[in-house]
C-alpha cells in the first residue's frame, strides 16, 4: 500500500480540476478560447479549426436566412433591416472563417540566420 496516493494529493488534484468553475478562474481559462475565435491561432489543431469552421458556418447561415426571411416581407424597412442584420452575421462569419484558415509560415532557417548575423 506504499504506492497509494495520500489524501492531500487527491484533494489537490480535485481542486485543480474544479478550479475553472469560479468566476475569475473561468474568465481566465476562457480567454484563450475568445482570443482564438477573434484573432486566430496559427498553431491550432485540426479539430479546433474544424470546430471554428462549423461555428462560422452557423453565423453565415443565420445571416443568409435572416436576410432572406426579411426580404420575403414586402416592406422596404424590413428589407433594409434584414439586409443589415444579415450583413453583420455574414461579416462575422467571414472573420471566423479567416481565423480558421490562418497559417503561420516561419521564414526558412537560412534567411533567419542571415538576418540575425546582420543585426
Amino acid at each position: 500500500m506504499t504506492n497509494a496516493p495520500d489524501f492531500e494529493q487527491i484533494r489537490e488534484d480535485l481542486e485543480a480540476k474544479q478550479r475553472s468553475i469560479l468566476w475569475p478562474d473561468y474568465l481566465r481559462a476562457n480567454r484563450n478560447i475568445f482570443e482564438f475565435l477573434w484573432k486566430g491561432d496559427p498553431k491550432a489543431k485540426p479539430v479546433q479549426r474544424f470546430g471554428l469552421i462549423l461555428f462560422a458556418l452557423h453565423f453565415w447561415l443565420m445571416g443568409v436566412f435572416s436576410a432572406a426571411d426579411f426580404w420575403s416581407i414586402d416592406l422596404w424597412i424590413s428589407r433594409a433591416f434584414g439586409s443589415l442584420i444579415g450583413l453583420i452575421f455574414v461579416l462575422l462569419s467571414i472573420r471566423l472563417f479567416r481565423n480558421a484558415f490562418l497559417r503561420h509560415n516561419p521564414p526558412p532557417e537560412d534567411e533567419q540566420d542571415r538576418s540575425d548575423s546582420l543585426a
